[in-house]
């Protein structure tokens, strides 16, 4: 007998843990309503900032270039187009095997090349 009154108040409790989560304000959604605006605006502010940095090197005449290195490119991925390239496999067999750009892969070797 005993055990069935604990079972029937379990029940209850339940029950009513069950009805108040339905009714409890979610703040889920409020995080994250406030964490898309944030980055809808930290995304304006760059934007701006880029047009700003833009306005200003069109005005003092400044060209940037963008120098194409292979800093980006993981050591392994290196490592198997440096194979490669000393195996004799042409620059367009590699890019087909790594699925990296021409350039990218000429940057590799040639940084390959000038190491040595």
């Amino acid at each position: 007998m005993d055990l069935w009154i604990i079972v029937i108040i379990l029940l209850v409790v339940a029950i009513a843990l069950i009805g108040w989560s339905f009714y409890k304000k979610d703040n889920g959604e409020a995080i994250k309503e406030e964490f898309e605006e944030l980055s809808l605006q930290l995304l304006q502010d760059i934007y701006g900032l880029k047009k700003r940095v833009s306005i200003l090197e069109k005005e003092l005449n400044i060209h940037t270039e963008e120098k194409i290195t292979s800093v980006k490119i993981h050591d392994v991925l290196k490592k198997h187009v440096i194979t490669l390239y000393t195996q004799g496999v042409s620059t367009e067999d590699i890019a087909n095997q790594t699925r990296l750009s021409k350039t990218t892969i000429n940057v590799v070797i040639d940084e390959y090349i000038d190491e040595k």
